[in-house]
């Protein structure tokens, strides 16, 4: 078996979400979530899924970060994953949602679960909710990673790669097959086409856990537009970033260099509006916008880095 078997094996799906929660947030709102890693642990991790993701997309990086014989791992960090407002076990409500209100809901959820604070981990839109988070309640991040994100939509050309990934997306999707779309959208074909054992590739994997998730998962209309609503309004402006960078504590900007989702120039400008003592870039040169499972291992061990991190900044202050 090989690592990504490993990664998306039974055992793995019930080790980490064999028990999920549902929490009613003082907004009104009931969202599904799962912990992984003991109720003791110090350090708690809120991780923020992209667009219409479910909570277990974290899977390939809560099976690094927390294998099951790595009991030291285990009893330092506990993370929790969840559907955010629009997809998944969470409510699904119409509307013109917002990173502001999404970062809102987050915030609920650390009230739910009587955390004061922890390391917040965005991906994509999950990194605008972070941004934003950030900005809202600085008094509960003790550090901020962002992503393969954006401070704003837009905010540099398309590439070639991502015309042509939104080309496929679009021409795939109205052939009837999606996961084909979604894996060259997020995924470089060098990638997909790395062989894990005798025949079987990379893609081929990848293609059949992401068939069966799509079997359980549903598309709601109300979820995908107010989530789309959400990604074309978020706005993140200098002055804003320099607030967030002004509390001090560490930020990561992660890019991938053949993203074909967000170009990652936008990860460039983030990075240079957020840049300070405490801020710092980690590129990935061969990787799509997928990078926290392509590169789960290097993402893993960026992570505990920067986690540890948090305690020499308290001792410079």
């Amino acid at each position: 078996m090989s690592d990504l078997d490993a990664v998306y094996s039974s055992a793995s799906r019930k080790a980490h979400f064999d028990k999920v929660h549902m929490a009613r947030l003082r907004n009104g709102l009931h969202m599904e979530y799962a912990l992984h890693g003991r109720d003791s642990a110090p350090e708690k991790v809120l991780l923020i899924v992209g667009f219409q993701g479910l909570k277990e997309e974290w899977l390939p990086l809560i099976s690094t970060l927390l294998p099951p014989n790595n009991l030291t791992t285990a009893a330092q960090y506990q993370l929790v994953s969840f559907d955010n407002r629009g997809v998944g076990g969470t409510d699904k409500p119409w509307g013109l949602y917002s990173t502001t209100q999404m970062a809102l809901d987050a915030v609920q959820l650390m009230d739910h679960l009587q955390w004061s604070s922890a390391h917040v981990v965005g991906a994509s839109l999950g990194g605008m909710i972070a941004q934003e988070l950030a900005y809202i309640a600085p008094e509960r991040v003790k550090s901020l990673v962002l992503m393969v994100t954006t401070p704003g939509f837009m905010q540099s050309l398309l590439s070639f790669d991502q015309w042509s990934g939104y080309w496929a997306l679009f021409k795939k999707a109205l052939s009837g097959t999606p996961v084909a779309a979604l894996l060259h959208v997020f995924y470089p074909e060098e990638y997909l086409g790395e062989l894990l054992r005798g025949d079987i590739s990379v893609g081929m994997v990848l293609y059949s856990h992401h068939v069966d998730t799509f079997k359980v998962s549903q598309l709601h209309m109300s979820g995908f537009l107010g989530q789309y609503a959400a990604v074309l309004r978020h706005r993140m402006t200098p002055d804003r970033l320099a607030r967030i960078r002004a509390h001090g504590f560490p930020i990561a900007v992660v890019a991938a260099k053949k993203d074909r989702v967000i170009h990652s120039d936008n990860s460039k400008i983030l990075y240079a509006w957020l840049k300070g003592n405490n801020t710092h870039a980690i590129v990935f040169e061969d990787s799509g916008h997928g990078v926290v499972l392509q590169h789960r291992q290097q993402i893993a061990q960026a992570l505990r880095n920067h986690f540890e991190s948090c305690y020499s900044v308290k001792s410079r202050l």
